[in-house]
């Protein structure tokens, strides 16, 4: 089987942790490196679970590499309201590993294994696009090695934490902006339709039987997931934390959407989704109300030249078949 190389990047919190379990036991996925950046939680907690998650799934040969510790031209804005103190609640590591840990910082370990490929490398981001911006502003010469990138984030007419933006756009809209003008191609699996990417409570039940150290990762994680399990002891910064209701909104019912999995399943098992595009996008980046939403032009308003349109709407998913995926490569890691 031939495999897709990539590179992810990640600000781990729970789902970037349940996004790996799934990029990590795919067969057709060849993992160049996973590199980290501040983003649900500082960019210290993002790297320390990714080495830790990495070493759990039996994976601690991947390189990691960490990257930004804030945003381009703002004070960075967290989620530890969502993902916990550490980005993980609900699961404890025995202790932390850091042998996988790159010297370099995240976009020059990105430049050396995209310039030292036989083959294009799809670059998929699961948090802020902060390190990717340094990339393609540091060394724009890697753009044609650059296959495509793959973003968890941007929406149509839906947000979170606010009506119309999402959250790994509004941390840093500025470095998205870089980004999606960048000229590669840009896929964004939006929160239109992650937000039907979802467990119910009773397929979460599921994931009680299974057995392995993915499971109980999951385990720990999935039922800790949200402003609403928040614990007397975390240690929040309220002047950094974003807080919504929305989250909760999210899970109403008992049910969880399955954001940085799906990301990384569109990559794994590209036919349970459908694409539209390619379009104009643009985001806001000094709104006062409305910084970090997307503004993706599908009727074309804007007359841009077809050269100006390069993102493309991952713009339905195939729930049962992403649940059953989810369910495979956890129990994947029993073997053995």
């Amino acid at each position: 089987m031939k495999k897709k190389p990539v590179m992810i990047d990640v600000d781990t919190g729970i789902d970037d942790a349940m996004a790996l379990v799934i990029a990590c036991a795919a067969e057709n996925l060849d993992i160049k490196g996973v590199t980290t950046v501040a983003g649900n939680v500082e960019v210290k907690d993002t790297t320390r679970n990714t080495l830790n998650v990495l070493d759990l799934l039996g994976r601690g040969d991947i390189p990691v590499a960490a990257g930004a510790a804030a945003p381009l031209a703002r004070p960075l804005a967290k989620a530890s309201y969502v993902h916990g103190a550490t980005g993980l609640r609900g699961y404890n590591f025995k202790e932390n590993v850091r042998y996988a840990l790159r010297e370099e910082p995240a976009w020059d370990f990105m430049r050396q294994v995209l310039e030292s490929s036989g083959e294009k490398v799809t670059l998929c981001a699961l948090g802020p696009v902060t390190n990717l911006a340094v990339l393609i502003e540091k060394y724009p010469e890697v753009k044609p090695k650059i296959e495509r990138i793959v973003f968890m984030g941007a929406s149509y007419h839906t947000g979170n934490p606010g009506p119309v933006q999402t959250f790994n756009v509004m941390v840093d809209p500025e470095a998205f902006r870089q980004v999606v003008h960048s000229g590669v191609p840009f896929y964004a699996v939006p929160l239109d339709t992650t937000r039907k990417a979802y467990l119910t409570a009773q397929e979460k039940e599921a994931v009680k039987e299974m057995a392995g150290p993915a499971a109980e990762l999951v385990q720990g994680v999935l039922f800790s997931y949200g402003a609403a399990f928040v614990t007397g002891d975390e240690q929040l910064d309220d002047g950094q934390e974003v807080s919504t209701t929305t989250g909760n909104k999210e899970r109403e019912g008992g049910k969880t959407c399955l954001h940085d999995p799906s990301t990384v399943a569109f990559l794994t098992a590209p036919e349970l989704f459908t694409v539209a595009g390619p379009y104009y996008c643009d985001v806001e980046c000094k709104g006062e109300l409305t910084s970090g939403f997307t503004l993706i032009d599908k009727e074309d308003w804007y007359c841009k030249d077809e050269d100006e349109k390069h993102f493309y709407f991952v713009d339905s998913v195939n729930r049962e078949g992403l649940k059953d995926l989810f369910y495979r490569s956890i129990r994947h890691y029993q073997k053995g």
